[in-house]
C-alpha cells in the first residue's frame, strides 16, 4: 500500500470516522423488527397500592347472613368492591331489595366500600367457599386473583 508520509495521520483519521460512522448507521436486528411493527399499548400488571389485593369480608359475610332471607355468605372485597356470594334461604330468587339488604350489611362493615356486587351463582358461591376454606387452613393461593377476575368478569361483566 502507497502511503504519503503526511497523510499516513490523515488516513488512520479517515479510517477511524468512517467505522464510527458506519457503526452508528447499521440498524439493530431487534430495532428492524419493531420498525415495521404497529404500535401498541401493552399493560402489564404490576402489584401496586394494592390493586390485586383481595381481603376475605368475614365481618361483611357475618352481617349477611343475618339477613332472614340470607342462608350462607361470602364476602371477597377489592379496593372499594365488594364481591357478595350468597346462599338465599328456601330457594329464593335474588330481589332488588335483598341486594339492597346485603349491600347496606356490607357497608355497614366498611364505609370504604362503593360498590357491592352480589351474586347467587352456585359457581361463585363454590369458588368463594374454596378460596375462603383455603386462606383459613393456610394453603397457597397463589393463581386465585386470575380466577376471581374471570369468575368476577363473567357474573358481573360491568362491574368498575
Amino acid at each position: 500500500m502507497f502511503v504519503i508520509k503526511g497523510s499516513q495521520k490523515v488516513l488512520v483519521f479517515t479510517i477511524a470516522t468512517m467505522v464510527i460512522f458506519m457503526s452508528g448507521c447499521t440498524a439493530n436486528p431487534n430495532n428492524l423488527k419493531q420498525q415495521g411493527a404497529p404500535i401498541t399499548q401493552q399493560q402489564i400488571q404490576q402489584p401496586s397500592n394494592g390493586e390485586n389485593r383481595i381481603q376475605i369480608a368475614s365481618e361483611g359475610a357475618a352481617k349477611i347472613a343475618e339477613l332472614n332471607s340470607v342462608k350462607q355468605a361470602n364476602v371477597l372485597v377489592t379496593k372499594r368492591n365488594a364481591y357478595v356470594a350468597a346462599v338465599l334461604e328456601n330457594d329464593q330468587q335474588l330481589t332488588r331489595d335483598i341486594e339492597d339488604q346485603i349491600a347496606n350489611q356490607v357497608r355497614a362493615t366498611d364505609p370504604n366500600i362503593q360498590n357491592v356486587y352480589v351474586s347467587t351463582n352456585p359457581d361463585m358461591m363454590d369458588r368463594f367457599n374454596t378460596y375462603v376454606l383455603d386462606v383459613q387452613q393456610g394453603r397457597p393461593v397463589a393463581g386465585f386473583v386470575e380466577q376471581f377476575n374471570e369468575i368476577v368478569y363473567r357474573i358481573f361483566p360491568n362491574a368498575k
